[in-house]
């Protein structure tokens, strides 16, 4: 699941049904953390150094307002509990961590 960053800022998830590929690409050259904090507000809270992002479980499982299925959901649980081992998963906010890749 790739969490797609166009040049103008817009957001699109893409390869939704891949669970063992979760990572943020934002698609402009040399994009600084304001654009990427500022594209992603709704969606993710990113790290001061861009690199990284802590996105919201429920802005995933609701993604831009429509409900994922119940099948998604249960395997995006699935691997968000895999992933919790690591400490990429943050209870606080109900969020997981996901590498931030800048791909311009």
């Amino acid at each position: 699941m790739i969490i797609h960053v166009a040049p103008n800022g817009t957001v699109a998830l893409n390869e939704p049904g891949d669970f063992k590929n979760f990572k943020i690409v934002v698609a402009k050259s040399g994009a600084d953390a304001a654009f990427i904090a500022g594209a992603l507000k709704d969606v993710a809270a990113v790290e001061p150094d861009a690199k990284t992002a802590w996105v919201s479980q429920a802005a995933l499982k609701r993604w831009q307002g429509e409900d994922q299925p119940a099948d998604w959901i249960a395997s995006f649980d699935k691997m968000v509990e895999s992933v919790r081992r690591f400490g990429w998963v943050r209870d606080s906010d109900a969020s997981v961590r996901a590498h931030i890749e800048i791909a311009g």
